[in-house]
């Protein structure tokens, strides 16, 4: 359980868990940004191009699409495993955090095309569908302390 995690690890995996939090709320709270400035761009708009600017948005499904995929990669346990191994429990935690902020940059990258699909569109619910899949993949990979200090516990013998 939790209490297996030693005081000097708990406290360098809660700070870099602190920092990783702030990071991807930035991240999210940049995607709200998008948001709202897609709504006031599109808000006194006539509509623009009609074209269903169907790449970008294979470029969204790629990108969610890859999220996950890579998420299994990254989160690999042997590859966890071995990063102890070599760099013990601050390489661990310093790779738990680059890996989630990639993640989450996917879902940010997400967002912007949708603002420029949106933008290109002059449909603010282009904007809206792209920030829902956006939204899943921030929220699929937001950063779970529990999940952190499971993996930790269970590596930081090795």
């Amino acid at each position: 359980g939790m209490e297996e995690i030693s005081a000097e690890n708990l406290a360098k995996l809660e700070k870099r868990y602190r920092t990783t939090v702030f990071i991807v709320s930035a991240q999210v709270i940049s995607a709200v940004i998008f948001l709202c400035a897609a709504w006031f761009v599109n808000k006194n708009r006539e509509t623009g191009s009609e074209d269903p600017l169907l790449t970008l948005w294979l470029v969204i499904l790629f990108l969610s699409a890859a999220a996950f995929i890579l998420r299994r990669q990254l989160f690999g346990w042997e590859r966890l495993k071995n990063v102890t191994l070599l760099k013990g429990v601050s390489g661990l935690t310093r790779l738990l955090q680059i890996n989630t902020i990639v993640l989450s940059s996917f879902a940010e990258l997400i967002v912007i095309i949708g603002f420029i699909i949106s933008y290109l569109s002059g449909n603010f619910v282009d904007m809206l569908r792209a920030a829902a899949i956006g939204l899943i993949v921030f929220a699929l990979n937001f950063p779970r302390l529990s999940l952190w200090k499971k993996i930790v516990s269970n590596l930081e013998k090795v």
